[in-house]
């Protein structure tokens, strides 16, 4: 109660960002929209919602326009009756969005599970893309070393065992925004809002959820990482990835710079998983 009481605060209180809402054909979309100037679209990752990218939207607001949507069924996002969870529905909520609000030639952040997400979208409206920044994702698709990834989305994270933990303590939403930030933690406040965005069972296992579709999703992999090479490969890339990211251990850097051409890669020194945190 506490969580969703301080999460009920929000973001404009406590981080100084203003959720907004809309409607499409997924469902309500809640949406950061701050700042103004050439737009970026940010995909955030499991168990992070658009809140998690709260110092990067203050980084680039004052020169950018910065969208930042939740998920269907992650932070404040509600998904329709229809929406199937599956990894090509969730690239079809963004490029709803994107249509529903009128961008053109915007890049296209994506970072962890948003990242695999938001390749399949850009490579759909390819001719709306300027540019992508991916960050610390899995290699696309999941194969050769990435195949231990795979196991592991399929049947160690998404266990009865981690599925029951996480439903009853909120377990992987704490440990992302209380661990990762190491260097730079959030204050108790800020914690709490980001903590409070998966303040129901439902919406703790959709975390799961996703990350089991990522596991079993080879078909969807396997066609994003084709469409990707074949229209979007001339985009200006900026790879991002943690020093001690695992992804850097099983060829993640490498696959994508052989994706894109002229690739530029960004290891941030000391940082993990998530460095948009800090």
């Amino acid at each position: 109660y506490m969580e969703q009481s301080t999460a009920a605060k929000t973001a404009d209180e406590v981080l100084g960002m203003t959720v907004r809402r809309t409607t499409i054909p997924s469902g309500e979309m809640a949406f950061i929209d701050e700042g103004h100037g050439p737009p970026i679209v940010l995909l955030h990752g499991a168990p992070l919602t658009s809140l998690g990218f709260v110092r990067v939207v203050r980084s680039l607001r004052a020169h950018y326009r910065v969208i930042a949507p939740d998920f269907p069924g992650f932070g404040q996002s509600r998904p329709a009756a229809s929406f199937d969870g599956s990894l090509s529905a969730y690239a079809r909520s963004i490029e709803e969005l994107v249509t529903h609000l009128g961008l053109q030639r915007f890049v296209l952040f994506g970072c962890d599970a948003g990242a695999c997400v938001g390749m399949a979208a850009a490579a759909a409206m390819h001719a709306r893309i300027a540019g992508l920044v991916i960050a610390d994702t899995v290699p696309i698709p999941l194969q050769g070393r990435a195949w231990f990834i795979k196991m592991i989305l399929r049947h160690v994270v998404t266990s009865w065992p981690v599925r029951s933990l996480n439903r009853r303590l909120n377990l992987l939403p704490w440990l992302v925004a209380t661990v990762d930030p190491h260097r730079r933690p959030f204050s108790a406040s800020e914690r709490a809002v980001l903590i409070g965005q998966y303040g129901s069972a439902a919406k703790r296992d959709r975390i799961l959820d996703m990350f089991s579709a990522m596991g079993r999703g080879d078909d969807f992999m396997r066609e994003t990482a084709a469409q990707v090479a074949e229209r979007l490969c001339d985009r200006p890339v900026l790879l991002i990835v943690g020093q001690f990211d695992p992804v850097r251990l099983v060829g993640g850097v490498s696959r994508y710079k052989k994706l894109f051409r002229g690739a530029i890669v960004n290891i941030i020194p000391r940082e993990r998983h998530f460095p948009i945190l800090g």
